[in-house]
């Protein structure tokens, strides 16, 4: 079955999943000195188990999970700039599919340069080789016999205008990504993509610690071979604030136009927002609530997906090493063109342990319930880790 992705959704659980391949907390590496530049090598270390690895709602397959994860950072700072590049590669290993083990690169590049107090650029690049499991919302599923690959290719650049305490603060920024899926091309050719994004947003500071938010931005995508072509545009305003009465956030709402190149293809209009509200208790204790909603690009013959999502993070620290998260969200997606309507649920309880200052340890357990009703588009796992994460 080709199942249909939502963005959102991706979010979520690229999100919520953190855990799977990476440390609650990142450690803090030492640095090798090359000249003028510091190298900081990692490595991540995951394994466990996944009772349901192709997402399926009968005859589920189950499978232990390994993913070795070893990154290069090198860094140059100068008295204006820092500069950055990454090299990642992640070796995933599924002992019961040779099938889905994949093999993927991510090299990024980043500069942040400061000209004066007002003026800042920053500016990134990164190609990536990356894989879409089958058992992945935005895989193939059991449409193909192996998983998915593809290129993604993407730069961004912002221009910030106004000093960090400045009454008002203007953003500028533009956005260019390139995808292009290397196999399986009887499913995969109508999701090549090309898209370009460019965006502005006006902070204006109304306290110390409260600022009004203006945001507009416009991305257009263009497949190339499919009918689905369509511009996105999208306004909001809110309010940002910071540590106020043991809360921060950040509250935006507004309109958003998904536009089709297509006219057989409905477009759509209508209202907004993104949320997110952090509550501090005690200052070893945190909650985290959020919400959103979008139109999402769709991966079969609905012409998009409006998606809305809601979650709710609590990270406590029990003493300077050990550290526990529990985070839950549902996700709601209408599909545009069917009748389909799916709810997903995911639960994450982990907990993490910083043995030293290079070293960490994981233990996670995730859950994944969608209930769809389109036939075959419901399905449960189970996901349990253990995770290591180490440097210098």
């Amino acid at each position: 079955m080709q199942r249909n992705s939502t963005p959102i959704f991706v979010s979520i659980v690229s999100s919520i999943l953190f855990f799977n391949s990476n440390s609650v907390f990142a450690v803090e590496p030492a640095a090798i000195p090359i000249g003028e530049m510091n190298l900081y090598p990692s490595l991540n270390f995951a394994t466990g188990y996944d009772d349901n690895i192709l997402a399926e709602e009968t005859g589920t397959k189950s499978s232990h999970i390994t993913r070795i994860t070893p990154n290069l950072l090198l860094e140059a700072e100068t008295e204006s700039s820092l500069l950055r590049l990454s090299y990642t590669i992640e070796k995933g290993i599924l002992h019961s599919s040779t099938a889905d083990n994949y093999l993927d690169h991510n090299l990024t590049g980043s500069a942040n340069t400061i000209f004066d107090s007002r003026n800042r650029f920053d500016y990134r690049i990164s190609m990536i080789k990356g894989h879409e499991a089958r058992g992945d919302e935005t895989g193939g599923a059991t449409a193909t016999d192996g998983v998915l690959e593809f290129d993604l290719n993407s730069m961004e650049a912002i221009y910030t205008y106004g000093g960090v305490d400045a009454k008002g603060r203007i953003e500028l920024n533009a956005a260019y990504e390139d995808k292009n899926f290397t196999n399986f091309d009887s499913v995969t050719d109508s999701r090549d993509y090309d898209r370009i994004s460019f965006g502005a947003k006006f902070g204006y500071r109304m306290t110390a610690k409260t600022a009004a938010v203006f945001e507009a931005s416009q991305n257009r995508i263009d497949y190339e071979d499919s009918n689905k072509d369509n511009t996105n545009t999208l306004f909001l305003v809110g309010a940002t604030w910071e540590a106020t009465a043991k809360t921060s956030g950040t509250i935006k709402v507004g309109w958003a136009d998904k536009n089709f190149k297509d006219s057989s293809l409905t477009d759509t209009s209508g209202g907004t927002w993104d949320a997110s509200i952090n509550w501090n208790p005690k200052t070893y204790s945190t909650f985290i609530f959020s919400t959103g909603q979008e139109f999402g690009e769709s991966t079969t013959a609905d012409s998009h997906i409006d998606s809305t999502t809601y979650g709710i993070n609590w990270g406590h620290y029990w003493n300077d090493t050990l550290k526990s998260t529990i985070a839950y969200s549902l996700l709601n997606a209408d599909f545009s063109g069917s009748t389909q309507d799916d709810d997903t649920k995911t639960l994450l309880v982990a907990l993490n342990y910083e043995t030293r200052r290079w070293l960490n340890l994981g233990l996670g357990y995730t859950m994944i319930e969608k209930n769809s009703n389109v036939s075959d588009g419901s399905f449960k796992k189970n996901i349990l880790m253990f995770t290591l994460q180490g440097t210098l």
